[in-house]
């Protein structure tokens, strides 16, 4: 940035003032190709898609006869979302070459491109297979880390559904496509940029916000022009350095600063002073268990969701009352929304290049709400985590959007207890894949009504651990198959062969209370993050 504008405070051009991180990303060029294929030992990557391992046993039986391959181990994923371990990655450091199936969802392609490039760097050619939706969405992470000719190989979506005759025959079809990629660099694999149109630093008719829709800086809401003066601001508020790094943002691993996160501060509109609670919640969500990659680039709804604990919410006016996921409050909208301007800029999440949400959430825009403390029975919810009440926090996970969960006519604790659990056992939600476990933000009504009859949040807990449970019964034979693999530790430690939960342990089960008068709680389904990751704001 221009030091004398700052200085004076003077407005300067958006290239001077952009909200983009560093793309500091060293360049990677994929391992040497094979010379042949014949007598080569080649490893396969089972991500425990639907149809994964069918299209690979064909993969497979294709190169033997045709290509005389030697078929080597295959590694299956307990679940899309997983990276290979280092035992994984070993085992298939031993073949000379590996082939992984197959990208066709929003996570199973970016951990997929991960997975890839680890592969390359350690010196094993390896191609992986992704559905036509999704194959340019792999280009523009694999740019993003560095190696945008990571080799691929697309056949047509969907996999998922497709009958298993329609299957065989997509893979019999790309085998020969699969041993060129192996033998034979692709060519066709150019660099991808952004993906945004209209980088020119011109404004049409003086019309800064059409310039800043051009450049791909806004959420498609306008945003607050930044200047040196407001973005001094901002950065003066975190009591840091400007130039301080925070870290890589995903899914294209630009490098953000205290200042760059300020400049988007700005554009959404924040305050200097809710600034301190935007860097924590975007250190928060760059902790691994968060999980934030798959969370921006999956095609669920999962957004991240900031819950305010502490002094800090009073004093900010952080709305934890009537409405609290709604319009209303600047330091919710504002708040969260940074964070997204964050994602967007600094990290290229940008929606059908890499974020794949199949529908998205208002959540996408913008999630930030705070406990009602003084409206709750029970201790905070950061308190519960181990910090102090005097403490102010962030607290950060993947979520879906709210259930509503209304009470009509309900009297006792019980009750409401019995809706809050029927809200969770529908089929469909994300907690019957993923063993995150369940948020539940509790209307004040409700929670007093729970604690007058002795119900409190370890009963909560244990109530949705023993008694949310789906029979598997009501799922079609294939899902089955996929949540014994996938929900493995559910059967292996609870032991329920013919149920399954919404949260493997009752710790699993988090509760905070928020919202206004009336008879309503949410189920909130999450995704991803292992837990919630809790953080004190400085």
């Amino acid at each position: 940035m221009d030091r004398e504008l700052r200085k004076r405070g003077t407005r300067v051009s958006p290239a001077d003032l952009d909200p983009l991180g560093r793309d500091d990303v060293a360049s990677l060029e994929p391992a040497a190709r094979l010379a042949t294929l014949t007598g080569k030992r080649i490893g396969f990557v089972d991500n425990s898609k639907v149809n994964a391992d069918l299209f690979l046993a064909r993969v497979s039986r294709e190169l033997q006869e045709r290509f005389g391959i030697v078929a080597g181990p295959l590694i299956r994923k307990a679940a899309p979302k997983d990276r290979l371990g280092e035992a994984d990655l070993a085992c298939l450091a031993a073949c000379e070459a590996v082939i992984q199936c197959f990208g066709d969802c929003g996570t199973s392609t970016s951990i997929s491109v991960a997975d890839g490039i680890a592969m390359e760097q350690r010196g094993v050619p390896t191609v992986t297979v992704f559905s036509t939706a999704f194959a340019d969405a792999a280009r523009t992470q694999a740019a993003g880390r560095g190696m945008p000719r990571l080799p691929l190989v697309q056949v047509p979506h969907p996999m998922h559904t497709a009958p298993p005759g329609l299957v065989e025959e997509r893979a019999a079809s790309v085998a020969g496509l699969l041993a060129e990629r192996l033998t034979r660099a692709d060519g066709s694999a150019d660099a991808l940029g952004e993906g945004r149109a209209g980088q020119s630093s011109s404004v049409d008719g003086g019309d800064e916000q059409e310039l800043f829709h051009r450049r791909g800086w806004t959420d498609g809401l306008p945003v607050v022009a930044p200047t040196a003066e407001r973005v001094r601001q901002m950065v003066a508020a975190s009591r840091r350095a400007a130039d301080s790094m925070v870290g890589r943002i995903p899914p294209r691993w630009r490098t953000a600063t205290v200042e760059k996160i300020a400049v988007n501060a700005v554009l959404a509109g924040c305050r200097p002073e809710y600034f301190p609670v935007v860097l924590a919640a975007v250190e928060a969500l760059l902790e691994e268990d968060c999980q934030l990659y798959s969370i921006q680039t999956a095609t669920n709804t999962t957004a991240p969701l900031v819950i305010v604990n502490g002094p800090v919410a009073r004093e900010l006016d952080i709305n934890a009352g009537g409405n609290v996921f709604g319009q209303g409050s600047r330091a919710n909208a504002t708040i969260g929304r940074a964070v997204q301007l964050v994602f967007r800029n600094i990290g290229g999440d940008i929606a059908g290049a890499t974020d794949m949400a199949t529908h998205g959430q208002a959540g996408k825009f913008t999630a930030c709400i705070a406990e009602a403390e003084e409206e709750s029975p029970w201790a905070p919810f950061h308190v519960e985590c181990g910090f102090a009440a005097s403490d102010s926090t962030v607290t950060v996970i993947g979520a879906s959007a709210p259930h509503n969960v209304f009470t009509y006519g309900c009297e006792s604790g019980q009750d409401i207890l019995d809706h809050l659990i029927g809200a969770m056992t529908a089929l469909g939600h994300n907690n019957i894949i993923f063993p995150t476990g369940p948020l539940m933000v509790i209307g004040p009504e409700h929670a007093a009504t729970l604690a007058r009859d002795g119900i409190g949040k370890s009963e909560i807990r244990k109530a949705v651990f023993e008694r949310a449970r789906i029979p598997l019964s009501r799922f079609a034979q294939r899902t089955v198959r996929g949540l014994r693999h996938r929900r493995a530790r559910w059967f292996a430690e609870v032991g329920d062969g013919d149920h399954i939960g919404v949260a493997d342990r009752p710790e699993d089960a988090h509760i905070v209370v928020a919202g206004g008068a009336g008879i309503h709680s949410l189920f909130v389904p999450t995704a991803f993050s292992l837990r919630p990751v809790t953080r004190r704001i400085v």
